[in-house]
C-alpha cells in the first residue's frame, strides 16, 4: 500500500489552508514584535495579544478537526470564513504595535499641503457640507463592509471553484497592509487634526510623537443613521493605519476580483466603490495621498497575492473540487487496474 496516497485520499487537502498559513505567519511576526516591545507594553495589552492569539489558534485547530471529521464544502468554507471574520480582530490589534512608534501624520499632512495647497479632507467636507452629503458619504464608507461580504457570498453561491483563490487574494492583501501599518504609524485627519498644536486650516502640522498612545478619543460627529453607524465603527477604532488606505486598496482588489468573476457584478459594485474612495477623504479617515497610495499599492499587492497563491507553500490545487458540497464524507472513486502476470 502507498501510505502517502492513502492518507491523501482519506484526508483531502491536509494541513493548513492558504489563509490559515497567512494568519500563522502574521501571528508569528506579531509575537516577535511583542517580544521586542514587551518592556513598553502594559499588562492588559499583553493579555489581549497573547490571549487573543491562543483563542484563534484553538478555534482554528477545532475547525481543522471538524473538517477532517466531515470533509465537505461547508466545513472547508467555514475554516476560510472564520479567517475572514478575524479581520475585525486583526485591524484594531495593530494599535498595540503601531502605538509603540512615533506618529508620522505631520509628514503626510505636510506633503498634502505641498501638493494641493490645502487639506482636501478639511476642504471636501466644508464644500459639501450638510446632513445630506454627510449621510451619502457615510453610506459610501459603510458599503466597504458590504462589499467584502458580497464577494465572499458570491463566490460561495455562484463560483465555488473560485472560492479558494478569491478569499486568499483578499486575505493576503489585508495582511500585506497590516504589516505596513505595524511599522508606519499614522492616525489620519480625523484624529491628527484634533491633536495639540495642529492648525490644519493654516497649515501648521507639528510632530506629536506618542500623543496617540494615550489619546484615542474620536470627537462625536453624526447627523443621521449612516453617520451614526460610522461613528459607532470608529468608536471602536484607534488612531492607526492611515497610509496607505487599506479601505481603498482592499476594495480595489475586491473590485478587480469581482470583474474577473463576472463583468456585470463589477459594474454593479463600481458606483459603491467610487463613493467609498471619496468618502474616506470626506469623513477624514484618510488624507488624499492615502487614497492615491491605496490605488498604487492595490495593484502591487494584487500581483503579490496571485503569485503567493500559485506557490507550492500556499496553494492547494487538489481537493476542493472533489469534496461533496454538504455534509458527506469525502470519497473518491477508484479505478483499479488489473495486472496480468
Amino acid at each position: 500500500m502507498d501510505i502517502k496516497n492513502y492518507f491523501k485520499e482519506q484526508y483531502p487537502m491536509p494541513g493548513l489552508l492558504g489563509v490559515e498559513k497567512l494568519a500563522a505567519i502574521y501571528i508569528a511576526l506579531t509575537l516577535l514584535l511583542t517580544a521586542v516591545y514587551i518592556g513598553d507594553m502594559e499588562g492588559p495589552a499583553l493579555l489581549s495579544i497573547i490571549g487573543g492569539r491562543i483563542a484563534i489558534i484553538v478555534i482554528t485547530l477545532l475547525l481543522y478537526l471538524l473538517y477532517h471529521r466531515r470533509p465537505c464544502h461547508a466545513t472547508y468554507q467555514l475554516r476560510v470564513i472564520f479567517q475572514v471574520i478575524l479581520l475585525a480582530y486583526w485591524y484594531p490589534d495593530i494599535y498595540h504595535f503601531a502605538s509603540m512608534l512615533p506618529n508620522q501624520d505631520h509628514l503626510l499632512a505636510t506633503v498634502e499641503q505641498t501638493l494641493f495647497g490645502c487639506q482636501p479632507a478639511l476642504v471636501f467636507s466644508q464644500v459639501l457640507s450638510g446632513s445630506f452629503w454627510r449621510e451619502l458619504f457615510c453610506f459610501g464608507y459603510f458599503s466597504y463592509f458590504v462589499i467584502i461580504f458580497a464577494i465572499v457570498l458570491l463566490v460561495i453561491v455562484k463560483r465555488p471553484r473560485r472560492f479558494d483563490s478569491v478569499t486568499f487574494a483578499i486575505m493576503s492583501t489585508f495582511f500585506l497592509y497590516y504589516i505596513v501599518f505595524l511599522f508606519f504609524n499614522t492616525a489620519g485627519p480625523q484624529f491628527y487634526f484634533h491633536a495639540p498644536g495642529v492648525d490644519a486650516a493654516n497649515g501648521v502640522f507639528p510632530f506629536v510623537d506618542d500623543w496617540f498612545r494615550t489619546h484615542i478619543e474620536l470627537p462625536a460627529n453624526y447627523s443621521g443613521p449612516f453617520s451614526y453607524l460610522v461613528f459607532l465603527l470608529h468608536g471602536g477604532e484607534t488612531p492607526i493605519a492611515a497610509f496607505p488606505s487599506s479601505h481603498v486598496g482592499a476594495s480595489t482588489v475586491i473590485l478587480l476580483l469581482t470583474f474577473r468573476l463576472k463583468r456585470m457584478w463589477g459594474y454593479i459594485m463600481l458606483p459603491f466603490y467610487i463613493l467609498l474612495c471619496l468618502s474616506t477623504v470626506y469623513i477624514g479617515a484618510h488624507y488624499a495621498i492615502d487614497v492615491l497610495a491605496g490605488w498604487v499599492s492595490a495593484f502591487i499587492f494584487f500581483v503579490i497575492s496571485r503569485n503567493l497563491y500559485k506557490s507550492k507553500f500556499f496553494h492547494r490545487p487538489d481537493g476542493f473540487d472533489n469534496l461533496h458540497r454538504f455534509g458527506h464524507h469525502h470519497c473518491k472513486h477508484h479505478h483499479h487496474k488489473h495486472h496480468h502476470h
